[in-house]
């Protein structure tokens, strides 16, 4: 290695701050968006599209992809079956959240929300196989819990988007389907009894509250019109959900 591949010039222009977690976007050679994250140690960069890395899958785009074609050809060759992912697929699949979750905490400082939301619902994708076909079931209780912080990225996301947009009832929808998302998947994981203490469910509860400062009083009606499809409709827990918000807004309804 050269001194030319010394990158103490780089890190100098941008320092560390502690507590604070930065990020950045920046063109490649070729014009290509990047993203950098500045650690205590040095600087990683991430593709802001595709695999983070920037690596294939056995000329396939991503872990995911290639794991579902697998699948697919094994399911086409023994006609069906409940074919499980292997180990090593498993390991490969987990490795590949973590690099997108990385990067969508990346976004989310950036306030890229549409990457946000794309690299949550990839994660979420991810999860779900890992449920469905993963071998051993207590991994799949455990892999099934990862996803209430997909799920709360994802609400965040939505909701930016849609407050932007100047679409605050859109921004209250989303947050009723994660809170209802999220307890559904704390049911299926097992663990019903951890969910209302969660940080997931935390977080957007408070989001919730504090979108409802922002809605207009009209918006009152619309809330009851939902609570009462919702009931209509035998939705018990987003009726739930939908009542604490009439609440909190001084409906008695």
């Amino acid at each position: 290695m050269s001194s030319s591949s010394d990158i103490t010039p780089i890190l100098k222009d941008w320092p560390w701050q502690s507590g604070s977690f930065g990020a950045r976007t920046l063109s490649g050679h070729d014009g290509r968006l990047l993203i950098q994250v500045r650690l205590e140690v040095g600087i990683i960069q991430l593709e802001a599209d595709g695999r983070p890395d920037g690596n294939a899958s056995l000329g396939f785009g991503s872990v995911l992809d290639r794991v579902r074609s697998q699948l697919a050809g094994s399911a086409a060759l023994t006609a069906g079956g409940d074919l499980s992912i292997t180990a090593e697929d498993a390991c490969d699949l987990v490795g590949e959240m973590l690099l997108f979750r990385q990067r969508a905490m990346a976004c989310a400082v950036l306030e890229l929300w549409p990457r946000v939301r794309r690299d949550a619902l990839h994660n979420m994708e991810i999860l779900e196989l890992l449920r469905t076909r993963g071998a051993d079931s207590a991994e799949r209780a455990r892999y099934e819990l990862w996803r209430a912080n997909e799920i709360k990225m994802q609400v965040r996301a939505e909701v930016a988007m849609a407050l932007l947009a100047g679409r605050k009832s859109e921004a209250a929808i989303s947050i009723d389907r994660g809170l209802d998302a999220l307890k559904k998947t704390f049911v299926r994981a097992g663990a019903l009894d951890q969910f209302e203490k969660s940080i997931e469910a935390q977080y957007l509860r408070g989001l919730r509250e504090s979108l409802t400062l922002k809605l207009p009083a009209s918006q009152r009606l619309e809330i009851e019109r939902r609570l009462l499809a919702a009931i209509r409709g035998e939705n018990f827990e987003l009726a739930a959900i939908l009542r604490d918000e009439l609440r909190q807004m001084g409906s008695t309804l």
